[in-house]
């Protein structure tokens, strides 16, 4: 009876002979190693529903390393592919929570509502013009960044139907998709950039522009200001602020919606 094979070897063997059943076993390992993963994490539960998503992110981390070759042993290339698995479970958890404050409404100047997707795939839609027409290039930069956090399947998607212009039966052609399948993708992976565009300006590691974006928002009127800044620069829950704001949750949450998006309109205006 042959030994069962480590996760090295099949992604040696995948490495040189390129064999369909080499890939479904790995994809099966990954899953399994998602899955677990997401089971022992408090966040997990939120993200569940991606993790086909995360083992095709997963995968093509993988991929990079392919080329490269892995020159450690069995243990050790199990200890790199479950560092690979719990970073793409993070970055979906991250991305999560800023997909949930989409379907919340934002006032806009003139007093009407609408919600945070909305406004954002205004924005994201006019910067993706702007790729194309080579303006407003800072811009438009962003959101070529925004593309590159989302899974690969998605920025396909998107770049085909925003940056190339295509239509959805030629998309459904090329990916080998149904072309309700198509439509759905496509409003599921928008949702997945908007937020994506959102997390680049809200989180991003550089402590010069984690700082401006502190002050920005310290410039926001009256309690709008004092939610960003619990949320922002002491990391409290929205449970936590409303108690000291006086308000219901689903209200603060509303003012910290309206507050991110003033944020971000202020760092993508210059204004900061």
């Amino acid at each position: 009876m042959s030994r069962r094979r480590s996760e090295l070897d099949l992604f040696n063997a995948l490495a040189r002979d390129g064999r369909p059943e080499d890939l479904e076993e790995l994809t099966d390992r990954l899953r399994r190693c998602v899955h677990w993963v997401l089971h022992r994490r408090p966040w997990g539960s939120a993200v569940i529903g991606e993790a086909e998503d995360i083992v095709s992110e997963a995968k093509v981390r993988l991929e990079a390393l392919r080329t490269r070759g892995f020159n450690g042993n069995d243990s050790q290339f199990k200890s790199y592919l479950y560092g690979v698995v719990v970073s793409a479970c993070a970055d979906a958890a991250r991305q999560h929570k800023f997909v949930a404050s989409l379907d919340e409404p934002v006032t806009l100047p003139n007093g009407d509502e609408k919600p945070l997707s909305d406004v954002l795939g205004d924005l994201v839609a006019s910067d993706l013009a702007a790729d194309r027409t080579l303006h407003r290039e800072e811009e438009a930069g962003l959101v070529r960044r925004a593309l590159q956090e989302i899974d690969e399947r998605c920025r396909r998607v998107l770049s085909r139907f925003y940056l190339e212009d295509r239509p959805i039966n030629d998309i459904a052609r090329l990916e080998n998709m149904r072309q309700n399948t198509v439509e759905v993708a496509l409003s599921r992976c928008r949702n997945r950039l908007y937020a994506a565009v959102l997390g680049l300006h809200l989180e991003g590691t550089d402590a010069s522009r984690r700082e401006r974006i502190a002050k920005t928002g310290r410039q926001l009127p009256g309690v709008l200001g004092k939610v960003f800044a619990a949320w922002w620069s002491e990391n409290r829950s929205v449970l936590d602020i409303s108690k000291e704001v006086g308000l219901s949750p689903d209200e603060t949450r509303q003012l910290l919606v309206k507050a991110k998006l003033d944020v971000w309109r202020s760092l993508r205006d210059g204004a900061a």
